[in-house]
């Protein structure tokens, strides 16, 4: 009966399209995250004096780790949207979940190596999520699962953009690499779930999408290759963004 009962109300689900992509509250959380960095960016000397600065990190850090560990305990409670109340096909080991957990210790301690796997991983993987969300398709603003996902993937993002405008952090080339090594390496234990359980799907490998073959090796040389191209595309923003900065500084 407590399943049923928390299935039913704030912590469960809705009908198919209780959520609507490209609607105001999709947009409504990322002009959040927009506002917020902008603030950020214009108070970042004060943001770096503060006081309370690093229990502001601290705080940061705990929100994402509490808004990751509640997805399980949902999924426990509640039950995925099969009605399965098993984590096998729900393990930490898509690329969001991956990269909110190595947020959650770069942002205590401003690792260098850490903040350059994140700038990888949560400027490639959170963003399309939030570009397209279709996993909360049946949980709107009334259900505890839309709050929980926005937390999840835009908490990262402006933790990764914090310590890059406060902290002065920098990706670096090697990082690139280090991001894609253990992407490559988290593909071996999700593919080995994928093709042991029917509704797993890490990494979206099993996901439908037009043009991409159905072989499953195939399938993960294709999305290694989209991921190393999409790598090297934020590396080349950075550039962009240093060269940029290198032209105002010139200017003064």
């Amino acid at each position: 009966m407590i399943y049923q009962f928390y299935r039913e109300g704030f912590f469960g689900y809705g009908e198919e399209g209780d959520f609507q992509i490209f609607g105001f509250w999709h947009f409504f959380p990322i002009v959040l995250l927009v506002l917020a960095m902008i603030l950020t960016t214009l108070k970042r000397d004060r943001f770096r004096e503060w006081k309370y600065e690093a229990r502001f990190r601290y705080i940061l850090s705990f929100v994402m780790l509490m808004a990751e560990m509640s997805y399980f305990w949902r999924v426990l409670y509640v039950g995925d949207e099969y009605g399965n109340h098993t984590l096998m096909t729900k393990l930490p080991m898509q690329l969001c979940q991956w990269g909110l957990i190595c947020c959650v210790f770069m942002i205590i301690s401003l690792n260098d190596t850490l903040f350059g796997l994140n700038y990888y991983i949560t400027f490639f993987g959170a963003v399309i999520a939030i570009a397209s969300p279709i996993v909360i398709s049946r949980t709107g603003p009334t259900y505890f699962r839309y709050y929980q996902f926005w937390l999840e993937h835009l908490l990262p993002i402006y933790a990764t953009y914090y310590a890059m405008t406060v902290h002065q952090k920098r990706p670096k080339y090697w990082h690139l690499w280090l991001a894609y090594a253990g992407m490559l390496a988290m593909t071996i234990p999700a593919s080995i779930v994928n093709l042991s359980f029917e509704e797993a799907n890490y990494f979206y490998l099993k996901l439908n999408l037009p043009l991409i073959p159905e072989n499953y090796l195939l399938r993960v040389v294709i999305y290694s290759a989209v991921t190393i191209a999409a790598f090297h595309l934020l590396w080349g923003l950075y550039l962009w963004m240093k060269h940029i900065k290198k032209k105002r500084e010139e200017k003064r």
